[in-house]
């Protein structure tokens, strides 16, 4: 029996949690048997203050379910022991002995060609096939195992047209399952519901798109620019979000939901680079109000509307009819294909010859007289690098919401909250990247990529 770490284990089985059991265990160690044919972890009863072990197996799925387990033990040393035993026994049973009987379907294959290559999205293109995403790669084929197809389009999407909308689904999954949510699998409508130690939320995830049919209005001058991030982008992100307020059948009311707060989870995708830009326009969007300093001083202004062409958009999300029935808007510039490889080189996947330096600009609360954000360096192969799923997450919390999200419930995001001075006041991680660069080598080439995309020309 060999010890893991939990970004290992979550990789490998954490989508298998089950919403009642997370609210009554902790999990206090992970190990694998040789070869990873069997996992185990040791639990502690939050109720009992006792502990106990679970292992697990492949189903016909090839998805890591219980297979046996034990409880009621006196200490973690003695489940530890018993749990040997029982990875030991486990491992050396036949294949067909793991499975539960009530898998239905072939195992999920993001990666099996569904589209001609011709349609094939270049970014799952690159994912599929160049060896310095195979951390990535191999990350998401663990969790694809776990990946229930309810449109039954989702791979077919994933390789094409879609890409950037499922693979953001796909950060959401990994992230709150790392916080220790699990989802509601009778719950088709949010995206996702959740439910955990730390309570319950509904999740409905949203993306800005390319235009159809039409070129993205690329700014050159410094004029153009300014009109572009402050009009036409907050037009984008406001006709994402409108669409998923307005809804026929409303989100918050659908069946499982149940009065838990209700969160839209919101990504650009508009054009290379939009996300990078993500937080500050989204915040001045569903706020309504843009920050300058001024002489030294701090100025508030109102935003009444933003308008690009004939493009007219209220500003203010929040202060719009329905809006109140949601409680945040989630939003993370870093959550992109190259977290996906940072993660995936964490939990052990990928060529052993891929190595990732990380450099950016991080805000945090470590020195109050100079909060500016500070410059980062990470050698992202290094064995003490560290880095969570939710590290970038911003959440803006509705002032006005009937069902108010506990910032409790999203440790680790960084909190936004609006004053009624017009002031924002923010509740930081230690750490909180605004951006950042990855530079992955192989075999002495190296890649640099703004969190997985190329920036704008001239911004």
């Amino acid at each position: 029996m060999q010890e893991i770490s939990k970004q290992r284990f979550d990789a490998l089985a954490g989508y298998t949690r089950s919403p009642r059991i997370v609210s009554l265990v902790q999990e206090a160690a992970w190990f694998a048997s040789e070869g990873e044919r069997v996992l185990g972890l040791i639990v502690w009863d939050r109720i009992d203050h006792d502990f106990g072990w679970v292992v697990l197996g492949r189903d016909r799925r090839a998805r890591f379910r219980a297979i046996g387990q034990d409880a009621s033990l006196p200490s973690f040393n003695v489940a530890r022991d018993a749990l040997a035993a029982a990875l030991d026994r486990f491992h050396h049973q036949l294949d067909e002995d793991y499975h539960q009987g009530d898998e239905r379907g072939r195992p999920v294959d993001f990666f099996a060609a569904v589209v001609p290559a011709e349609r094939m999205n270049p970014s799952f293109k690159m994912l599929a096939e160049n060896a310095r995403y195979s951390p990535a790669r191999e990350l998401i084929e663990a969790m694809m195992r776990f990946h229930d197809d309810a449109d039954g389009n989702f791979v077919e999407q994933f390789q094409s047209t879609g890409f950037d909308a499922r693979f953001w689904e796909l950060y959401l999954f990994a992230a709150f399952a790392e916080i220790g949510y699990a989802r509601q699998s009778d719950v088709a409508v949010p995206d996702l519901v959740l439910s955990g130690h730390l309570g319950r939320i509904a999740i409905e995830a949203t993306t800005a798109n390319p235009p159809q049919g039409i070129a993205v209005p690329w700014p050159r001058s410094d004029e153009e620019i300014d009109a572009y991030l402050r009009h036409y982008v907050p037009i984008k992100l406001a006709r994402a979000l409108t669409r998923k307020l307005n809804h026929p059948q409303p989100y918050w009311q659908a069946n499982g939901v149940d009065g838990a707060p209700f969160v839209i989870a919101l990504q650009d995708f508009h054009a290379p680079a939009a996300m990078t830009r993500i937080v500050p326009t989204a915040t001045e969007y569903v706020f309504g109000v843009r920050h300058a300093i001024v002489d030294g001083a701090l100025q508030i202004e109102r935003i009444g509307e933003h308008a690009f062409g004939r493009m007219r958009e209220p500003s203010g999300f929040f202060d719009l009819p329905l809006a109140e029935n949601v409680s945040a808007v989630i939003v993370n510039p870093l959550g992109t294909l190259t977290k996906f490889n940072r993660m995936g080189q964490i939990a052990g996947f990928g060529d052993p010859r891929v190595r990732m330096v990380r450099v950016g600009l991080a805000r945090g609360e470590l020195n109050q007289d100079d909060p500016k954000p500070f410059p980062f360096e990470h050698n992202v192969s290094a064995p003490d690098y560290q880095e969570s799923w939710v590290e970038g997450m911003v959440v803006l919390h509705n002032p006005r919401a009937l069902i108010p999200l506990d910032p409790n419930q999203i440790p680790g995001a960084n909190h936004e909250f609006l004053r009624p001075d017009g002031r924002i006041m923010s509740l930081l991680p230690d750490f909180q990247p605004y951006t950042s660069q990855t530079a992955i080598t192989l075999d002495e080439t190296t890649d640099t990529v703004l969190d997985g995309v190329e920036p704008f020309p001239n911004i």
